[in-house]
């Protein structure tokens, strides 16, 4: 039922058509805000509340992603340590590994950088990310199946 909510929100938010304009300077600080404790759910029913807090946190990759894969900006080294980190922060939540299929393209646009601000994080963490990863190359290349 959770993972059934989590995926029907993350269905609305990604077909959501009014994407707002930001900066990644203005992504980077909002990535930057998230933690660990927010999807912390004390009792069962907090699990609405974490799946809309993993929901947003995906929005917020795929936005951030998306201006530094089609727009002008560089995408700077502290943005991918936070796009790495905000990442990890979802895969307890989401089982599906969202955010790893999110990141996929600007993985593939800057692996080099990407593998540096992976290796900022904790060794479980970042070799969660770099499987997460892996598996959505594959899928990518070799489809679902």
């Amino acid at each position: 039922m959770k993972l059934m909510s989590l995926l029907t929100a993350l269905v609305f938010v990604f077909s959501s058509v009014a994407a707002q304009a930001a900066t990644l300077e203005e992504l980077q600080k909002k990535l930057q805000a998230y933690s660990a404790e927010d999807l912390k759910a004390p009792k069962a029913k907090d699990d609405e509340a974490v799946s809309e807090k993993t929901t947003e946190m995906l929005k917020t990759i795929e936005d951030t992603v998306d201006l530094a894969t089609k727009g002008k900006e560089k995408v700077s080294a502290d943005v991918l340590q936070q796009l790495a980190r905000v990442a990890v922060l979802t895969f307890e939540a989401d089982p599906s590994l969202a955010a790893a299929e999110l990141l996929l393209p600007l993985y593939k646009k800057e692996k080099k950088a990407f593998d540096k601000a992976m290796r900022t994080l904790p060794s479980k963490d970042n070799k969660s990310l770099k499987d997460a990863l892996k598996d959505a190359d594959r899928e990518d290349e070799e489809g679902n199946g």
